[in-house]
This record gives C-alpha cells, structure tokens and sequence, in this order.
C-alpha cells in the first residue's frame, strides 16, 4: 500500500509536470513560428513594394526582359528571395532565375490575381520541389491608379523552421532533465510523504495484535502530524480504556467471589451438618441476604451498562418538586434514624432540560448515601441554586465524612472508603460511578468535598432548558 501511495504522488507529479511543460512548450512554438512568419511577411512586404515602386518605369508596353530580369536578379541577391516581374496581364516578363526561369510564362496563382486586382496576395506553403517550406507574396506595380503589373517574391523559410527545430530540442532535452529533476524530487517527497503513513500502519498492526502502548514521534504540524498526534491521543485513551476494562473485570469477579464463597459455605454446612430448625433458618437467612447482594450488584452493573450505552431523552423539567419528590420518599427512613431533612430551592428555579427518572436516580443514591452515613442526630440539606446556564444541586450531610486522600477516587468503580462497613450496609461500590456516568450524560459535572468526622457534600450540575416543552435526544 506505501509502495503504491509512493508511486501514484511520483507519477502524478510526473504527469502534472509533463502537462505544464507540453503547453508551456505548444504555446511557445506557436507564438515564435507567428512571430518569426509576422516578421518575414513584413521584410517581404517592404521588399517588395520597393521593386514596385523601381519597377514601375520599367513595364512599358514593350517591356525589356533582359533589362527587367538584370534588375530583378539584382533585387533577389538584395532580398535572398526570388523575384518574378510580371506585366497587368499576369505574364512573367522578368525573372531573377535566368537558367529554366519562368520569363513569358503566364503565371496563373491565386496571389497573382489578388495583386494585379490591387490587393495584396499571400501564401505560405510547402515546396515539393526545393523540399522546403516557402513564403510567397505578391503586390501591384500601380502608376497613376492604374496597375502596371505585379512583383511576385517567393522567399524560403528554411531559417525560420531550422530557428524552431533548435528550439523544440531545445525544449525536448529541457523537458527531459526535468522529468529527471521531478521524477528524482518526487520519488523523495513521497517517501518522505510515506514514511510516517509506514509508521502508523506498523502500529495499528502492532495495536491489532494486543499491544496498545503505542506511541508515534510526531515530527511535523502539517495534516500527517495532526494525525500522528490523534493517533497518539487514541492510542493513549485505548490503554486506558484497556486498564479499566481489566481493573473493571477483575473487580467485578472479586466482587462476586465473596456473596458466592458465603454460598457456597452456607450450602455445603447445611448438607454436611445436621442443624435445627433454627440454626438452619439462620443460614438460610444469611443466603438470602448474600443472594440479595448479588442481585444488587448484577442491577447496578446493567445500570452502568445502560447508562453508558443508551441515548438520554431529555426534555424541560421543574427541578424543585422532582427534588421535593425525591426527598418525599426518603423522609420516613431518615426519621427513623433521627435524621433530619432540609431543603434550599428557590421558587423561581428555571427548567432544567433533564431526563428525569435519571436524574431521580442521582438524588436517590445521594440521599441514601447520607442517611446511611449520618448518625443519629444529624441532617441532611438539599439545595439548588441558579449558576451562570446551569443549575447547581448540592446535597449535604453531617456524617462520617471522607479522607482526603479518598476523595478523588469516590466516584471510580468499586471504590469504598470502609470497604467492611459499606459492605455491611448492602452497598456495591458502583452507585456513585453510575451518578457520574448520569450526569456526565447531561454534560453536567460532579464533586464532592469533604471532612473527616464533619460531613459531606455531593454537587452537580445540570444545563438551562432554553424553552419550554423542548425534547432532546443526548
């Protein structure tokens, strides 16, 4: 494929070049071959009306053939032309060929008669006798108005096509040595056009193999650079992604190894031991709540999957009773637990464009994060406030709080800060990864801070709906 790449750019550049270089060279012929004829018509033409203007006392009635050849000859040595004189009735009556000339031959041509009619007559053709191109011209002898006669010049232009034979070698070896000079430029500015492409293909291989640390040296900023660049940025992110896929995996399989192993000893100690009905009520208990585990965890990862996945409907919302809903449903479990419930949403919060039950799913697992981690006696606060195009939820608690050096992993994958206590509370680690997820969906951003032994506070971020009743497919 390189190869085939290297050798399509040498031969278009090849091609271009012989196409510029063939105009170029056309035009040029043409112009010198109008130029050189122009100027050999203009000589001839001087010539000739100046042999009429000296032969005009010559062609009497009885005009002297030896006198007017003597001065035509004369003429033809001056001029490097043949000279014919000729009387009004188109005979030839002076020649400046004296051997096998054409003296007392009616000369009948087309620019004979065009002349003796007082017009000038001109022809440029193809002598197959002297096997040369020929130009020849006529023009009146007049006196007086009346026309005496025509002088008839054939000059060779033997010098001018021998002027642009020179020339077409000229341009013939000159085009040569730039089809070498092309060909030789070409042939490096592809492979130099080829090599980082050669590069990139041996690393997708690489890549398509398994190894993805893959990295290309970018070496320019023009379009094979920024492609390199974008190679680098997708090679990077697909380990990445990779990493995560196997951190993923493995958590998962570590997650599900612990409800299944308490099964298992649960199953095994009650085909193995004879029990009670009261002891065998408590295992069978304890297999429920570890089936309820599992099934937890199975839920919240098709959620995560869905969520990654699936396009969000989205429409304008009224954010506060979605939040007053929400905390409606959480109010009796927190007074329970002798936790209080306070909200800050203003009246005239603008719409939110949302899809709702996600977004009830992000407050869910907020609010049931801080009543599980909120002692007795505590509250907990919701608020929402208008930002610049985007309304902040904030939900706050006063609870156990977050190590520092815990916070920026909260929101990964199987994450727990008290991995014994969250897992004695039901929970699977991939609540807060699917609140992320969520929003992040909404092109929203998620945060948290917090302080040891003082409480916590989750945040989000949601955009403005630009109207009403509008529906959008994220």
């Amino acid at each position: 494929m390189i190869l085939g790449i290297r050798n399509r750019l040498t031969l278009a550049f090849l091609l271009l070049s012989l196409m510029i270089l063939f105009v170029i060279s056309f035009i040029l012929l043409n112009l010198l071959e109008r130029y050189y004829l122009t100027h050999e018509e203009e000589s001839l033409e001087r010539s000739g009306f100046l042999a009429a203007e000296m032969m005009v006392t010559y062609l009497k009635e009885n005009a002297d053939p030896v006198t007017v050849s003597a001065l035509a000859e004369n003429f033809s040595r001056q001029l490097n032309a043949r000279v014919l004189v000729l009387n009004n009735e188109g005979t030839v009556v002076g020649d400046s060929v004296r051997v096998g000339g054409l003296l007392g031959s009616l000369l009948d041509r087309p620019e004979v008669t065009l002349a003796l009619s007082g017009d000038k007559g001109l022809n440029v053709q193809y002598s197959e006798l002297s096997e040369q191109w020929v130009m020849q011209m006529a023009v009146p002898v007049k006196s007086n108005g009346e026309i005496r006669g025509a002088i008839f010049l054939s000059s060779s232009l033997r010098h001018v096509y021998n002027t642009l034979e020179a020339v077409k070698s000229f341009l013939f070896f000159s085009t040569l040595a730039v089809i070498v000079l092309v060909g030789a430029t070409g042939v490096l500015l592809a492979e130099r056009l080829a090599r980082p492409i050669k590069v990139l293909i041996e690393a997708v291989h690489r890549m398509s193999e398994g190894d993805l640390e893959q990295q290309i040296k970018v070496s320019s900023k023009d379009e094979i650079g920024l492609l390199a660049e974008q190679f680098n940025l997708m090679a990077s992110r697909l380990a990445e992604m990779h990493q995560r896929q196997r951190r993923f995996v493995s958590d998962v399989s570590h997650e599900l190894r612990t409800p299944l192993t308490s099964l298992s000893l649960c199953v095994k100690t009650l085909k193995d031991y004879p029990m009670d009905p009261e002891e065998q009520r408590e295992f069978l208990e304890d297999m429920d709540q570890e089936i309820k585990r599992l099934a937890n965890l199975l839920e919240d990862l098709l959620a995560l999957t869905k969520t990654e996945e699936k396009i969000l409907r989205r429409k304008a919302v009224d954010l506060k009773p979605l939040l007053e809903e929400v905390m409606l449903r959480n109010m009796d479990r927190a007074q329970r637990q002798g936790i209080q419930l306070f909200k800050i949403i203003p009246d005239n919060l603008p719409q939110v464009l949302i899809n709702a039950e996600e977004i009830k799913r992000v407050l869910y697992n907020l609010l049931d994060n801080a009543i599980k981690y909120t002692p007795e006696g505590g509250w907990i606060q919701v608020e929402a406030r208008e930002e610049e195009k985007q309304i902040r939820v904030i939900v706050k608690d006063t609870g156990c709080g977050i190590p520092e050096e815990a916070l920026p992993h909260v929101f990964e994958r199987f994450y727990r800060v008290d991995k014994a206590r969250s897992r004695e509370l039901g929970g699977t680690g991939l609540g807060l990864a699917i609140c992320r997820e969520i929003i992040e969906k909404h092109g929203g951003m998620m945060e948290v801070s917090s302080t040891l032994g003082e409480g916590s506070a989750f945040s989000f971020t949601l955009p403005l709906a630009e109207g009403k009743g509008k529906a959008e497919e994220l």
